[in-house]
Parts: C-alpha cells; structure tokens; sequence
C-alpha cells in the first residue's frame, strides 16, 4: 500500500464540482437542448444494435427506498393511497 495518495487524487465533493463545472453555467434550455441529443443518440444507438425492442423493453426497478419516497410525495399532494 502507498503511504501517501498521488497530487491528483482529490475528495469525492471536489471531483464531482470538477466534472460537472462546464455544465454550471448553462441556462435550463441549453441543459434541455443537450439531454434531447444525448437522448437522440441514445435511440440511434439502440436501433443500430439490431435488437433495438430487446434494449428499449429493459426496465430497471426503483430502490425501495424511492418507492417510498414517491408513496409519501403523492399522498402530501392528495393522490389517493401514495399509488401503491
């Protein structure tokens, strides 16, 4: 084991602010602008996989704990038994 981590190793908050500093400064259009190409491409991908219904019908569950979440947002809000 290394006795002493590299210059370039930073803490999981300074990291995370590094990765995403270019996107900061965007506007919610040009943040939506950019998640339609990224979905665009996304859809490119999946047909040009050949089995394009195999990959789009992959669904991937909600942790509990956000089921949850949603149970208690939707009863706050009036809707019904939290739809579960």
């Amino acid at each position: 084991m290394i006795a002493r981590l590299p210059g370039w190793v930073v803490d999981d908050v300074t990291s995370v602010h590094s990765e995403v500093a270019e996107w900061r400064a965007l506007s919610p259009a040009e943040r939506w602008r950019l998640a339609v190409l990224c979905a665009r491409d996304a859809m490119w991908a999946a047909r040009a996989s050949g089995n394009p219904r195999r990959i789009l019908d992959q669904v991937d569950p909600l942790p509990e704990s956000t089921v949850n979440a949603l149970a208690r947002l939707r009863q706050r809000a009036g809707w019904g038994d939290g739809g579960r």
